[in-house]
């Protein structure tokens, strides 16, 4: 019988209510940048007292590292969509659309660029940065791992390189989508799936 994790509700309130933060501060990160917003006006926007907030978070900082790690978890949840795969190339190249779709995405870009702002100032908030990227980086190099596995492939580029690459392309995605933002997201989707399939089967 398999075992099942049950969350009493205040355990569920107290996610629901950090999470209520988290998504107030993007806000205000977004529209006044990290130093720009003040706590105060975090609360306003979360419904909540200032006192209320520091019962979870201690600071600015940790409400960012707080952010960052949300993200990775999502990124770890869509990875395993991939793991679980028997093609996982196609899964892949399937996903360039959603890739493509949330590093385009105007709220997303403007805050990511601001916690990497803040990230080359704030030492702190670049550990979290770097730990995240660690992550994400390692579970990405396992993906390809695998999916090369199931084609009884070897590959002639390092695996960290294709990762590292591929990373880039998306990552790249969130500056250019404030230098362009009528860039024609179809298109580049279908160049993007091009790209991919090279860079895999390399």
């Amino acid at each position: 019988m398999s075992e099942m994790t049950v969350t009493s509700p205040e355990s569920d309130r107290a996610a629901q209510r950090r999470n209520q933060v988290l998504d107030a501060a993007a806000v205000c990160f977004r529209n006044h940048g990290f130093h720009g917003a003040s706590m105060a006006q975090i609360s306003k926007t979360a419904g909540m007292s200032p006192g209320h907030i520091y019962h979870y978070f201690d600071n600015k900082e940790a409400i960012i590292s707080a952010i960052v790690e949300r993200d990775m978890e999502e990124m770890m949840e869509w990875t395993e969509i991939f793991y679980s795969s028997d093609d996982i190339l196609q899964s892949m190249l399937d996903g360039v659309t959603c890739g493509v779709e949330a590093n385009t995405n105007p709220d997303c870009a403007a805050l990511m660029l601001e916690i990497m702002a803040e990230s080359a100032r704030n030492p702190q908030i670049a550990a979290t940065v770097q730990k995240s990227n660690q992550i994400g980086r390692q579970r990405l190099s396992d993906l390809l791992i695998k999916e090369m596995a199931q084609r009884c492939a070897v590959s002639t580029v390092d695996v960290q390189v294709k990762t590292d690459l591929i990373a880039a392309m998306f990552d790249g995605l969130l500056m250019k989508s404030v230098h362009n933002p009528t860039m024609d997201k179809e298109a580049l989707t279908v160049l993007m799936r091009q790209v991919m399939l090279f860079v895999l089967t390399l």
